[in-house]
């Protein structure tokens, strides 16, 4: 009894950090914007530019599932899924996601469901893929963060730098420890030497190297999207916005929010205020905006969930 107890607890004591996290910040958002000036500032955003931050977060997800199925390839998995099956998948798990507190039950789900793709290490490998997708994900994001910081002249970017080396040397390490999980395990404990037994190891650098290309695709059509919202309120190039939604979309990836909720707008109005002088209402509206985009491309996806055919 007590075995069964002990993980229940610590599953619900997660899920009240992620949303009592998403309270916090969304109270932080209450008392320092005015939510009025906000409200306004989202009436002015064009209905076509938000249909373009729609499109250009689906086809985020699209390609993501591609980068899904090269790295599959790059670790040798033997059985992969086809192509249409992938792009369901990866849609439903955006659903997921976004709609569900830690934004990491859909790829839990990707990687379980995919785990006859490695017919001997199961679903330790497949789940290894999905982890070394996201971190390929954040490393992207710090990337184009770099970019940004290098072309801003004269913006107060402060910490920035320090903060971009740390967040991708974190993320590349990650992905860096995978393919070595194998000779490590003899220098491991017990529990964890059978897991890092089960880890892969690319087979396919090519393949691997396409991967990392497909991430800055991918996070090219969040960048986008975030920059067109924000430039419809604001006079903001391309290469600014990049100081600004990379961090916030990293949000997505923090264990205490519900899909980064309130963080990702608290990136946003800290950080449109001090570089762009950006009134908070409508840095709250932008980030708002990106926001909805998610969700309607997550809808989506929960559609492809209700209709898809059950085992």
């Amino acid at each position: 009894m007590e075995g069964s107890y002990a993980p229940r607890v610590k599953r619900w004591l997660g899920v009240i950090l992620r949303v009592g996290g998403t309270a916090a910040a969304i109270a932080w958002i209450a008392t320092h914007v005015d939510l009025g000036t906000a409200r306004a500032a989202l009436a002015r955003i064009p209905l076509a530019t938000f249909a373009l931050a729609v499109v250009l977060i689906a086809a985020n997800v699209a390609v993501g599932a591609l980068r899904w199925r090269v790295l599959l390839r790059a670790y040798g998995a033997t059985a992969i899924p086809a192509t249409p099956r992938l792009v369901r998948l990866y849609f439903v798990a955006f659903f997921y996601n976004n709609y569900l507190p830690g934004a990491v039950a859909g790829d839990v789900g990707r990687g379980v469901v995919t785990r006859d793709a490695f017919p001997e290490e199961g679903a330790t490998a497949a789940l290894a893929v999905v982890l070394v997708e996201r971190a390929l994900g954040l490393v992207a994001l710090f990337a184009l963060l770099a970019l940004g910081l290098a072309l801003s002249s004269g913006l107060p970017t402060g910490s920035l730098w320090l903060w971009t080396a740390l967040g991708s040397a974190g993320a590349i390490a990650l992905v860096a420890l995978i393919p070595v999980g194998k000779r490590l395990a003899p220098h491991l404990p017990r529990p964890l030497a059978r897991l890092a037994e089960r880890l892969p190891a690319i087979v396919d650098g090519r393949a691997f190297g396409v991967a990392i290309a497909l991430s800055v695709l991918t996070q090219l059509f969040v960048a986008a999207a975030g920059w067109a919202l924000l430039a419809a309120l604001a006079p903001i190039g391309l290469g600014d916005s990049l100081l600004v939604v990379p961090i916030a979309a990293a949000t997505a990836f923090l264990p205490i929010t519900v899909g980064g909720a309130g963080a990702r707008e608290a990136v946003y109005v800290a950080l449109c205020g001090k570089l762009f002088h950006m009134p908070d209402g409508d840095a709250l509206a932008a980030s708002l905006g990106l926001w909805l985009a998610h969700l309607i491309v997550g809808g989506l996806g929960g559609l492809a969930q209700l209709s898809g055919k059950r085992p």
